[in-house]
């Protein structure tokens, strides 16, 4: 696959800027609600004529504005999945699948039938629509779309409306389709996991601006901006002054609650506040520190509270002024036999320390 996008249109309180391009089979839109990934895939649709824009599917224009080509939507070639599944209650699922033109001829066909075998939906062929459960509505909604033989599957957030079990069906009945059928695809989540085990490229959007592009595995693990961060998870968000660069050693130096943290080395101004993110599984707790240690930032601390559950031990921590949430195993946590207002001592590596934008 390869798409090309740039797009510029203005809303009543809302302007979606964006430029960027992809040859890879699956390309993820990820952030929060109200970021523009809908809105993004609407463009791309043709659902919204923008302003102005560019927009290419397989070097094929679709859009070109102002001015220049606009292809309404229906001769895209493209196929859009939506969060609710738009069927036809009143006609059985072979109905909704073959109800456009050529629909019945492409699911006799030999690409049809696999289509029917991938998604698993021979059994459901003569059950009308609104009998079928959210996850079969949602197989049975991409399967229409793909008996269209679109040059792109469109996905707006194809699991939001269904509970955790029906949307991890509803996933690994799309890498299936990735991986049988090779259909190039657009899509949309909020969830980290689904952009994960999904997409191949991904471009992370807030208020209407591509904040980050790049791998999944890249722009998740090392975060470089503060609103990719808070929607992924990263559990320690904090503004930290930068005190001094050491560029021998690779690090910035920066101050946490009147001790000196080490982080990657960075640009940022001495005396100016970065963003830093920390994973709550990245900060390790002892009870002193080691000796030998490799890790730079070895810091006496607090314990302030702890919630223990099944799997997993949360210990907030306090550093001077600032606190700290660590996650520990059970096991850990014994060993340690911490409680509140115990001292300890976060170690936490310099890799670790994500800066931010």
């Amino acid at each position: 696959m390869a798409i090309e996008a740039r797009i510029r249109h203005n809303f009543r309180n809302f302007e979606l800027d964006i430029d960027f391009e992809s040859s890879k089979p699956v390309v993820g839109i990820f952030g929060a609600s109200g970021s523009g990934k809908s809105t993004l895939l609407h463009c791309v649709a043709g659902f919204i004529r923008p302003l102005s824009a560019k927009i290419s599917v397989n070097t094929r224009v679709v859009c070109n504005l102002p001015g220049g080509t606009w292809s309404a939507p229906e001769r895209r070639q493209l196929a859009i999945v939506t969060q609710d599944s738009l069927l036809f209650p009143h006609l059985s699922t072979r109905g909704n699948l073959t109800y456009a033109p050529g629909g019945k001829d492409a699911l006799e066909s030999e690409r049809g039938w696999k289509i029917v075998e991938v998604l698993r939906i021979k059994q459901l062929l003569e059950r009308r629509a609104n009998t079928l459960s959210g996850g079969e509505k949602q197989r049975v909604a991409l399967g229409r779309a793909l008996l269209s033989k679109p040059e792109m599957l469109l996905l707006d957030e194809p699991t939001s409306a269904l509970d955790a079990e029906l949307a991890r069906e509803v996933m690994a009945l799309l890498l299936e389709v990735k991986k049988e059928l090779k259909v190039p695809m657009l899509f949309v989540t909020h969830k980290a996991g689904e952009l994960m085990a999904l997409a191949d490229d991904c471009i992370v959007l807030e208020k209407g601006k591509i904040v980050a592009h790049g791998a999944p595995v890249n722009v998740l693990s090392r975060p470089r901006d503060i609103g990719v961060a808070s929607l992924i998870g990263v559990d320690n968000l904090l503004r930290l002054r930068v005190v001094r660069h050491d560029e021998h050693g690779g690090v910035t130096i920066l101050d946490l609650g009147g001790t000196e943290l080490a982080a990657p080395l960075s640009t940022a101004e001495v005396g100016k506040s970065v963003g830093v993110g920390i994973y709550a599984d990245e900060v390790m707790l002892c009870l002193e520190k080691p000796a030998g240690l490799s890790a730079r930032n070895a810091l006496p601390c607090r314990v302030v509270r702890i919630d223990a559950m099944e799997h997993e031990v949360l210990i907030r921590v306090s550093v001077g002024a600032t606190e700290l949430l660590a996650r520990i195993t059970p096991a850990a946590a014994e060993e340690l036999n911490l409680q509140p207002e115990s001292s300890a001592v976060a170690v936490i590596k310099t890799s670790a320390c994500h800066l931010l934008g």
